[in-house]
């Protein structure tokens, strides 16, 4: 008997110094991980940065809105008084109330204007590249989102509460909303043509700056 618990002791010791090594091995991977996913979406958020200030960025990048083409002046100003933001909701413009319905058409469009991008672009996810202003500890950089599951984002996006920079670095898309204006920042590899496609099907514009 004696025997016996002395075997059951030393295979319950060796069982729990096994234990103790599996966790201290797990502790320091998951440590480690940390530390190069950190340095990673350091590495992307000064590459976002950057961007923003390239000129081949700016020659490669694209503006979608809502906004007329026809109404931007030669300088590249918009000349009509027109809502431009979801907190227009319920004001006044050219003497009518802009209603929730007449917003949200256009959030739809660009929503799905961006699934239909994300789509030609193989694209299965995107990452929370930058963010500014968030108030929700649930909206993080370096979040990746799957594509089925971005509305919420986008929606926050578009509505202002808080700024994206959405990217999917492996597929070359980047896009994010201004804070008014409702004009979507978007660099890609899409062709042009493919791209005013795109957009123009689902009653939006592409670049209508570059018209004049």
């Amino acid at each position: 008997m004696v025997f016996l618990l002395l075997f059951v002791f030393d295979i319950a010791e060796q069982a729990f110094f096994s234990i103790y090594r599996y966790s201290l091995c797990a502790k320091l991977f998951v440590r480690v991980y940390s530390i190069l996913y950190i340095c990673y979406m350091v590495k992307q958020r000064d590459l976002i940065l950057n961007r923003f200030d390239s000129l081949h960025f700016a020659r490669a990048s694209h503006e979608i809105v809502k906004y007329r083409p026809e109404f931007y002046d030669e300088n590249g100003h918009y000349q009509k008084d027109e809502w431009t933001s979801f907190s227009d909701v319920g004001k006044e413009y050219e003497g009518r109330i802009v209603t929730m319905e007449e917003y949200m058409e256009i959030e739809n469009r660009f929503i799905s204007i961006t699934h239909a991008i994300l789509e030609e672009a193989g694209c299965k996810y995107v990452t929370l590249g930058y963010i500014e202003n968030s108030r929700s500890k649930k909206v993080k950089e370096g979040m990746r989102i799957p594509v089925s599951e971005i509305d919420h984002y986008l929606r926050l996006a578009l509505r202002g509460k808080v700024f994206i920079v959405f990217i999917n670095s492996s597929r070359g898309i980047q896009f994010d909303w201004s804070e008014d204006y409702l004009y979507m920042h978007l660099y890609c590899r899409i062709p042009e043509d493919r791209l005013r496609s795109i957009v123009e099907s689902r009653g939006l514009y592409l670049d209508p700056r570059s018209k004049r």
